[in-house]
């Protein structure tokens, strides 16, 4: 078997590392109750997606229990409503707000003894806009890349 280059990472390695900068910048005492990573194209696009501030909380805290792609988050509103310091009606309205807009999509859940569980939140809808507001982005530093090196040119000649 070829040895790993040392350029080369496992996912785990980069996870471990990724942690350890984290913690350097934290302290091992504040990370150890977990992390959340929130791709920055979603808090730097707040405005466009129309997202007040109860509803970026809402978003953060349902990020805080999405650990896998297919395993969608399903924190009740009482726990929603408890982080972020809103009363569940408020939660309610937000979510309804977010889901007409097409950013997440809610999944009744049942319970087996019969009776409703917290409901399901799919996040595909709004990584799916994420992922067009990500290529719309690149675009624009393409398109300012190839201003600056117009720029540069023209000036030099």
């Amino acid at each position: 078997m070829a040895e790993k280059s040392k350029v080369e990472k496992t996912g785990e390695e980069k996870a471990k590392a990724e942690v350890t900068q984290l913690a350097r910048r934290w302290t091992k005492g504040v990370i150890e109750f977990g992390w959340t990573g929130i791709p920055n194209i979603l808090i730097e696009n707040q405005q466009r997606l129309e997202l007040n501030s109860i509803q970026f909380n809402i978003l953060v805290v349902l990020l805080k229990h999405w650990w896998e792609k297919s395993n969608h988050p399903f924190p009740s509103k009482k726990t929603i409503a408890e982080i972020t310091g809103k009363d569940r009606s408020t939660v309610q309205r937000n979510i309804r707000e977010m889901e007409a807009r097409g950013l997440i999509a809610r999944e009744k859940r049942s319970k087996a003894s019969g009776g409703q569980d917290s409901n399901r939140y799919d996040l595909t809808p709004l990584v799916e806009r994420l992922k067009q507001l990500a290529k719309e982005q690149k675009e624009i530093d393409k398109q300012r890349e190839e201003e600056d090196g117009r720029r540069r040119r023209g000036k030099y000649k």
